[in-house]
């Protein structure tokens, strides 16, 4: 995992920290899997499709939207709710800034906070070697209909469910990605305090490299 000080800002997007974090573990991890799930597919293409296609020899994708330019890049994509959808393992499974949004929309649930325990279990189940997940941290602050950010007493639950696989965990912080300000390494404490501001948007991520 990447440990930069400063991101190079591109995109002005929480992408700017964790493609460089995603591209730095396929190539690190190339030829030792075969089969890869990306879990929150959807408009991948603008992002890392392209990328995983080179590694990945079996690439499926599943999200709750269809995506006709994602559809020509995977072997297969499914449509429809990840909890509900019965699939194999996968060698290696990716879930990029989707597990926030997990219950809000197109399916939603009442207990957001259950379902997506309930959804990080199901991703770690299914990946018999690798797990690459990102999401925002820090205190509870729900956007309607759009994502929540995931609270510190989550995080740890699925800090506690990783423990017993090697992995590597990262916290990053940037002042304000859309106004330019780099992404770079930070704290899990830093990060657990911080507080949502939607004048600034998202201000935190939380990278997890599993491997089984």
């Amino acid at each position: 995992m990447l440990k930069l000080n400063v991101f190079p800002t591109t995109r002005k997007t929480d992408r700017d920290c964790e493609l460089p974090n995603l591209f730095d573990f396929l190539r690190t991890k190339k030829e030792t899997f075969s089969s890869f799930l990306d879990v929150g597919a959807h408009h991948s293409a603008d992002y890392y499709a392209n990328e995983v296609r080179l590694f990945a020899k079996t690439y499926h994708g599943l999200d709750p939207s269809s995506d006709e330019t994602v559809e020509r890049i995977v072997d297969k994509y499914f449509v429809g709710d990840f909890l509900k959808v019965n699939l194999e393992s996968y060698d290696f499974v990716l879930c990029l800034s989707t597990i926030e949004h997990v219950g809000m929309y197109p399916f939603v649930y009442r207990d957001r906070i259950a379902v997506r325990d309930l959804f990080f279990n199901k991703l770690l189940s299914l990946t018999k070697k690798y797990l690459w997940i990102s999401f925002p941290v820090g205190q509870p602050y729900e956007i309607k209909n759009e994502m929540s950010i995931i609270p510190p007493d989550q995080c740890e639950r699925w800090l506690d469910l990783i423990k017993g696989f090697k992995h590597d965990v990262g916290f990053y912080f940037s002042e304000g990605p859309q106004a330019g300000h780099p992404w770079g390494i930070s704290t899990k404490e830093k990060c657990y305090a911080q507080q949502y501001n939607e004048r600034v948007g998202n201000q935190t991520i939380c990278i997890m490299e599993v491997q089984k």
